[in-house]
């Protein structure tokens, strides 16, 4: 008898459904099915579970499967647990990088749309365009001075770097953030001389103050769920 017609076996013997089963694990019906059918096999922790569930031992699930030794199926039951843990590892990595990507083509975006509107190619050439030279015409101090202040770049980094170890509501916030407070401070901004500041322009200040609020709120925000997510492992266990 293979470790999965075992399961089945006492699981039938306890009068229960794949569901019940599943639920109280914390596993999916579907999980439970493949391991009844030897498709996969339960990790050492749904193992001990399991056991505990049917009223019986780790061991005597484990002795049902003649085909092999104990060692062999601890190793089983070992490798199938690390080549889990890496899958998740490398599909985790993959998504934190896809979003790092996306929230960096955002400011990329932001950037061209910038400098189409506010520069002019046929005053130079496409390279000194898109790069070189500071944006040129009305309503352009903002969008200018985070340029040339290098904080358009600070701010990507901030938004984008996060998202590469998984902080993605931060990453998401500040990022809308750096929308907001642009349009934010080329709407409000524009002030009369003579202001007590010595500037004509508090587009600096507004956009400087909604991203350095969403850095708060971020940080706060990524916090919370990690304490929530921490309350609910520990609730389960």
């Amino acid at each position: 008898m293979t470790l999965g017609e075992r399961i089945k076996e006492c699981r039938q013997k306890s009068g229960m459904s794949q569901e019940k089963v599943a639920e109280l694990i914390g596993v999916s019906r579907q999980a439970v099915t493949k391991w009844e059918a030897d498709i996969s096999m339960p990790n050492t922790e749904n193992l001990f579970t399991l056991a505990e569930i049917f009223g019986t031992t780790v061991d005597d699930l484990m002795n049902g499967e003649k085909e092999m030794s104990d060692a062999e199926q601890l190793y089983r039951l070992q490798q199938e647990d690390r080549a889990k843990k890496k899958a998740e590892l490398k599909c985790r990595a993959k998504r934190n990088i896809i979003t790092a990507a996306v929230i960096a083509a955002v400011y990329l975006l932001i950037y061209l749309i910038g400098r189409v509107i506010w520069c002019d190619i046929s005053e130079s050439t496409f390279l000194g365009w898109l790069i070189s030279e500071r944006p040129q015409g009305e309503h352009s101090y903002l969008y200018g001075w985070l340029l040339s202040s290098n904080m358009f770049w600070i701010a990507m980094a901030v938004s984008a770097i996060p998202a590469l170890f998984g902080k993605y509501k931060f990453s998401f916030i500040t990022a809308m953030a750096f929308v907001v407070g642009l349009a934010a401070g080329m709407i409000f901004g524009p002030h009369p001389e003579g202001a007590f500041t010595g500037n004509t322009h508090y587009g600096w200040a507004i956009w400087g103050v909604v991203f350095l609020l969403s850095v708060i709120a971020g940080i706060i925000v990524e916090c919370v769920v990690k304490k929530d997510i921490l309350s609910c492992l520990a609730t389960k266990r």
